[in-house]
């Protein structure tokens, strides 16, 4: 409780101790309201029970000369009680229902967003492969980056997410909640970054030594800016394997 206090004044950086990073996604809004409401759940019924505890103590207690007082409940306080923290636990269950089944939810992309050549708007799937310790991503048109994705705003995003070795856990807690990257399966999740930045993730799945290091960017850019990046991306992955190509010929034809 002290150190609750202690953050109310406090800027929403060391907020950030209690609660997850600021959304920046429909599908962490609503994850991240789910876990507020937990947080004040978990508040009240500490509060509520460490308080009757305290009562108890301090009105049953023996004092020098004196006999303590005896507690005696009435007929059904149990049930009473018992039939209170069900109905609390069942409306907690039900909103988790609700909430998750929105942070699943497949957002549409916006007017700002990525567009077909009809000018209509799309989403976009990147290929997202885990494997130890890095991520790699691959665009529509072929061109591929390690670590760091770049994403056009306000664009319905899915990744693919598969791995070569073990499983590993994408996450990144600004845009979409933790998805598994499985080695022989495709599982797929959603994101729609409404503002620019970058957004940092970490690994949520034990997948060897190299763990703690095995960590994630999001770039959200505009959409002139993301084109601009993957034809670019595209154009030097192509120039350096020609290069590469030559070099390997040339090498070839010296030993003969």
């Amino acid at each position: 409780m002290a150190l609750l206090a202690a953050l109310v004044p406090a800027s929403p950086a060391a907020a950030n101790l209690l609660g997850p990073e600021p959304s920046n996604s429909p599908g962490a809004d609503e994850t991240s309201t789910l876990y507020w409401i937990a947080l004040v759940v978990s508040v009240v019924i500490a509060v509520a029970v460490n308080g009757a505890l305290i009562v108890a103590a301090l009105r049953y207690r023996a004092r020098r000369g004196r006999e303590p007082r005896r507690l005696a409940g009435g007929r059904g306080v149990q049930i009473r009680a018992a039939g209170a923290i069900g109905a609390l636990i069942g409306a907690f269950f039900v909103l988790s229902v609700i909430y998750s089944e929105r942070a699943r939810e497949t957002p549409s992309t916006g007017d700002a967003g990525l567009a077909s050549d009809s000018g209509e708007a799309e989403s976009l799937t990147i290929e997202a492969t885990g494997q130890q310790w890095l991520w790699r991503y691959q665009y529509p048109n072929g061109a591929f980056s390690y670590f760091r994705l770049v994403v056009p705003v306000d664009t319905a995003v899915r990744l693919d997410l598969d791995s070569t070795d073990v499983t590993h856990g994408w996450h990144v807690p600004s845009l979409a909640g933790e998805a598994e990257a499985v080695p022989g399966r495709t599982n797929h999740t959603w994101f729609k970054a409404t503002d620019e930045g970058d957004y940092r993730g970490v690994s949520s799945t034990f997948s060897g030594a190299g763990y703690g290091a095995m960590r994630t960017e999001v770039s959200v850019v505009s959409r002139e800016d993301y084109e601009a990046f993957v034809s670019g991306l595209k154009r030097d992955i192509e120039e350096a394997q020609r290069i590469a190509a030559e070099e390997l010929l040339a090498r070839e034809e010296a030993s003969e």
